[in-house]
């Protein structure tokens, strides 16, 4: 049953794919989202969500789905689908070449399989938890940078919404404290890059579903993912505060953000 749940997710990944890359490059009808002029969804989120949710409904009719554009689905099982069908819609919709598709399989409330694909390149990334972490056929591994101030760090600003918020939690303590930094405008894409050791770290703060994938892909290929006080992520939150690293840099980027925030509250 295992290997069922990731050739379905597979499945799943490259048929939305096909129609996300059937709009690459045209014209797109925004539906925007809480009047916040920065988060929207195009035609593409939508068709690529109902092809993916309509494949795993079809192959595993018991299992729950928390999916981004149409909310949760109750099943009667402990296995729980995780989808964002589009992750970097505004990246999508200007033709920047960082977007995927992220879908992950939790098993009661932690994640054990992630399916990212990289559209534009199609490469495929995966993971199941004890299997190791995947690029198409190649084994992907971590980065051994042990430096902070040598790194490269993603640091994601976000929706217009939530930007002074993000910039005050994590960007503000670690600006200054990274040797590289990268903002990429995909949890999915950034978490990837992370896996296969282009990148050192990803620290943001978003919703369940831009990490889901990502988190096992980045702990099978030997890195580590916490909450920003470097405690285990509690999956039953819908959003959430992510440090994801090659593990190497893990307590240097943790001590950055409760040194800044010690000093503030003095």
């Amino acid at each position: 049953m295992k290997d069922e749940y990731l050739k379905v997710a597979k499945q799943a990944a490259l048929e939305a794919g096909e129609i996300i890359f059937k709009y690459f490059g045209k014209e797109h009808k925004l539906n925007y989202k809480n009047n916040d002029k920065s988060d929207f969804t195009t035609q593409a989120d939508l068709q690529a969500e109902e092809k993916i949710v309509q494949i795993l409904t079809q192959n595993f009719p018991e299992s729950n789905i928390i999916a981004e554009e149409s909310g949760r689905i109750q099943g009667n099982c402990d296995y729980t689908w995780v989808i964002d069908p589009l992750d970097g819609t505004f990246s999508f919709s200007i033709g920047m070449p960082y977007f995927a598709v992220s879908i992950g399989l939790l098993k009661g409330d932690k994640p054990i399989l992630g399916v990212i694909y990289h559209v534009l390149s199609k490469d495929l990334y995966w993971a199941e938890v004890g299997s190791g972490a995947f690029v198409n056929k190649k084994i992907i591994i971590v980065s051994k940078r042990a430096s902070l101030d040598r790194a490269g760090v993603i640091l994601d600003y976000g929706h217009l919404e939530k930007r002074a918020l993000k910039t005050n939690l994590y960007i503000l303590p670690l600006i200054n404290k990274v040797g590289h930094v990268y903002s990429i405008g995909s949890a999915a894409m950034s978490m990837v890059l992370v896996g296969k050791g282009i990148q050192d770290a990803l620290i943001n703060q978003a919703w369940i579903w831009d990490f889901a994938a990502g988190a096992v892909i980045i702990e099978e290929a030997g890195g580590k993912v916490t909450d920003f006080e470097g405690k285990e992520i509690d999956w039953t939150k819908d959003r959430l505060n992510i440090i994801a690293s090659n593990g190497v840099v893990h307590e240097q980027i943790i001590k950055a953000l409760e040194d800044r925030h010690a000093n503030r509250s003095r």
